[in-house]
């Protein structure tokens, strides 16, 4: 991974994905599409990030973030990516 590249691990888990996730997906797909960035947002989906009970579950570089919702994921994409 380039150091300018950040690294986005969404949970795809049953849980997470009923709780929103779905839509988080198609928010950072949009947001990378329109910024053309896709050379810059490394995009990886997991079967279960074991964070069930306060899903949906992303981590952008490494730090986690929770109950989150479309605003919150390309607000932290925005920050992560100046």
């Amino acid at each position: 991974m380039a150091d300018n590249t950040v690294k986005v691990e969404l949970c795809m888990g049953s849980s997470c994905f009923a709780r929103g996730n779905s839509s988080i997906l198609s928010a950072i797909e949009n947001y990378i599409s329109e910024n053309d960035l896709s050379d810059r947002v490394e995009l990886e989906g997991h079967l279960c990030l074991g964070r069930c009970n306060s899903g949906p579950h992303v981590a952008i570089n490494g730090k986690e973030y929770s109950a989150l919702d479309e605003d919150c994921i390309v607000d932290l994409l925005k920050k992560e990516l100046e």
